[in-house]
């Protein structure tokens, strides 16, 4: 009962004079506590523990890098919007699990050859979380250098924490929770890349991140340190136990109580949260007060009570998701009355559950029998004797009175229990993820002039207007750098291919003849013999590899655009028409060993043409190895089909490469580019918003995607994190 509720029953006029006394004894020792400076109790239950984000799959920045007022912020994002490290969990399912490789290559992961362990892969694959981190949104120029160190300040857990890429020469280690000279990577801006991410034995993991960097004014810009919770293998709250013991003193009683367990990594391995303390009478229990555990352990003082016969600690976590509550077993009041009260019964269960009920009786009675029994509509069903009683919960008993009688040697009832109500709820509970925020902190929308009639703002508005015309090759974009993504939009019911643009921190989609993708030296590697890309040949490739690096085009393919999540009702399908060339195109993915992975598409033998591209609820994102087998440029035709609301559609593009030396431009002839620009009501020229420039979608589409997606991504999110909790398989 709370403070409130006793004051209640004090006004409500007791009759019993030692009942008034005894609360009002109770009422009076909460306060002084609370009232104490050094005290934290606080009379009541303990707080509702927030709820918890679950990320369990999907395409995920697990450290994204902003640049908010002048200050580095670390923070989280999934493909259904950002998230706080510190209120959301990620879980790597034993879909991930894998023998450790024998190669000596990877003994730095320091398991024997075949050890069961656990791997986020670099490259995309499906149920599986795919985590990597992101500076994109860092504006150009705002730091020295356009970099960011990226440092893994600490990770605890029941096993390694390894961070490496695959290339075609070898992993590349990034971070290491085992070696302290591989904790700092430094992150070019703008930057979006993936990694292998290995754990090396089940459990829960802590990883604290921070970013650190140097204004381009000189400035030293250190963030704070972003916790992210990693639950490797099933999830589910780790057990604890809590204790407690009453001891009386001159003054009363005190109860102290010490909860341990959970998993190691959280705050060092001692649990956080509130030890609720109940008192058990006759008549009813309640919660007195409740106090937050400081080193596993919390008190409380109370005066001599004659009503209570026992009190039981209920300890409240933190993070109910990765801690598990647990409750003691009772202490019994070394001033207790006669009487007898059921203790140990939670406030509800799921089905299936296991409810331990412990019989308190006062003064003890040896050689009587307590005998369990339940009652409902009238029917009383004989659960078992013993002090403890073991009962798997069903359905039948939702409603149910649980209770015991005390039985001398004759069978005779000298005390009964007040029986307690059952709460037994079908299936597993769930709880519902704050919906992700849909507009990034600190960001305002600007009011029109307050001066500026309708028609006025009406005329001035600056739309974009599709214009077609042909890019002479001299005036095509050599790309040597940054992030892309191929794939469709739909303008007019129709498809249209278009190349995301990310390197501005705001995307932008343009044409695909719009670009020429350069790949030079340093995309050039000899695979050695046993790698498993005998499909390339013995002579030396060019690759655009799974994650980003400075000097090389970082090119995937997504399903991502608002327009596709709004009107595409089937799987996309990517296929690689045609190749003009010197040599072989092959575009796979890389196990975490660097093995082969999922062959997308290519034109080497073994390779099919096309790759089925899901779109689901929030669309996917892929990046794998694009691998030319000889230098000079190449023309690649792709087509894009789908359903569009319940039609067929297609459409065509070309995107350019070149490979190696000589002229980029020279991939790119005269070719006719589809492009946005901006114009006035008037036919004046005027200066897109940031991100409508070169999308391809008039005015009133972008409008009607921009509604479509603040509405879509919060649904998707929702219904992506429903389906992850019921286990059904996640689109991404």
């Amino acid at each position: 009962m709370t403070l409130e509720g006793i004051g209640m029953r004090i006004g409500a006029g007791d009759r019993n004079p030692k009942r008034r006394g005894a609360v009002a004894a109770v009422v009076a020792a909460v306060v002084a506590v609370v009232a104490a400076p050094a005290a934290v109790a606080a009379p009541g239950p303990a707080p509702t523990p927030p709820q918890r984000q679950l990320v369990a799959g999907g395409h995920v920045d697990l450290v994204t890098v902003l640049l908010e007022n002048g200050a580095l912020v670390v923070r989280g994002k999934s493909d259904s919007g950002p998230f706080d490290p510190a209120a959301t969990t990620l879980n790597v399912t034993d879909a991930a699990k894998r023998p450790a490789p024998s190669s000596p290559a990877y003994s730095f992961l320091g398991v024997p050859g075949g050890t069961p362990i656990h791997v986020i892969p670099q490259t995309f694959q499906p149920d599986v979380l795919w985590a990597g981190w992101n500076t994109e949104s860092v504006p150009r120029g705002a730091l020295a250098d356009n970099v960011v160190d990226l440092t893994l300040r600490a990770a605890r857990g029941p096993g390694r924490v390894e961070v490496y890429v695959s290339g075609t020469d070898g992993p590349e280690r990034v971070f290491s929770s085992h070696d302290p000279a591989v904790r700092t990577a430094r992150v070019a801006v703008p930057t979006h890349a993936h990694a292998n991410w290995a754990f090396t034995a089940p459990g829960v993991y802590e990883l604290e991140f921070q970013a650190s960097a140097t204004s381009a004014s000189g400035a030293r810009l250190v963030s704070s340190p972003a916790r992210y919770a990693v639950v490797v293998g099933p999830h589910s709250a780790v057990a604890t136990t809590t204790t407690l013991s009453a001891t009386g003193t001159p003054a009363g009683i005190e109860l102290t109580s010490t909860v341990t367990g959970g998993p190691q990594s959280i705050d060092g391995g001692v649990p956080q949260g509130w030890v609720e303390f109940v008192r058990h009478t006759a008549a009813g229990d309640e919660v007195v007060a409740h106090e937050a555990l400081r080193g596993g352990s919390a008190s409380l003082a109370l005066p001599v009570d004659a009503e209570a016969l026992a009190f039981t600690a209920h300890f409240v976590p933190a993070a109910g998701d990765l801690v598990a509550r647990s409750q003691s077993p009772p202490a019994a009041n070394p001033g207790a009355p006669s009487g007898a009260v059921v203790t140990g019964v939670r406030n509800s269960y799921t089905q299936g559950e296991k409810i331990t009920a412990t019989a308190l009786v006062t003064p003890q009675r040896p050689g009587h029998t307590v005998t369990w029994w339940t009652r409902k509509a009238g029917v009383t069903t004989e659960r078992g004797t013993g002090e403890v009683l073991a009962l798997t919960t069903s359905l039948d008993l939702h409603g149910a009175e649980l209770a015991f009688d005390v039985r001398d040697q004759s069978g005779t009832t000298v005390v009964s229990a007040r029986p307690v109500v059952l709460d037994v709820r079908a299936g597993v509970p769930t709880t519902t993820p704050p919906a992700p925020t849909t507009t990034p902190p600190g960001t305002t929308t600007a009011a029109p002039p307050k001066d500026a009639s309708p028609a006025t703002a009406t005329t001035q508005a600056c739309v974009p207007t599709t214009v077609t015309r042909t890019v002479p090759p001299g005036e095509v974009e050599v790309v040597t750098d940054g992030h892309f993504d191929f794939g469709p939009i739909v303008e007019g019911g129709a498809f249209s291919a278009r190349v995301k643009d990310d390197r501005q921190g705001t995307p932008a989609y343009r044409d695909p003849a719009s670009y020429v993708f350069h790949l030079g030296d340093a995309t050039r590697a000899t695979p050695p013999p046993g790698s498993g890309l005998d499909f390339l040949g013995s002579g030396p490739v060019w690759t655009i590899p799974l994650t980003q690096r400075s000097g090389v085009p970082w090119l995937g393919w997504n399903t991502q655009h608002p327009s596709v999540l709004a009107a595409v009702d089937s799987n996309v399908t990517l296929t690689l028409d045609k190749l003009d060339g010197p040599g072989e195109l092959a575009v796979y993915g890389q196990d975490p060993f660097g093995g082969v992975g999922d062959r997308y598409f290519g034109t080497v033998a073994g390779f099919p043409r096309a790759t089925t591209v899901p779109v689901g609820q929030s669309g996917v994102h892929v990046h794998a190895v694009w691998a030319f087998t000889k230098p000079g440029s190449y023309s690649a035709t792709f087509s894009v089909s789908g359903s569009i609301d319940g039609r067929q559609a297609a459409a065509k593009t070309t995107l350019a490469f070149h490979v190696g030396p000589g002229d980029p431009k020279a991939a790119r002839t005269g070719t006719p580019v589809v492009e946005q620009v901006g114009r006035t009501a008037d036919g004046k020229e005027c200066t897109l918003p940031s991100g409508l420039a070169s999308t391809g979608l008039d005015g009133s589409a972008v409008a009607g995607l921009v509604v479509a997606a603040a509405l879509l991504i919060p649904l998707g999110f929702l219904l992506t994190n429903l389906a992850t909790l019921a286990g059904v398989r996640r689109r991404r």
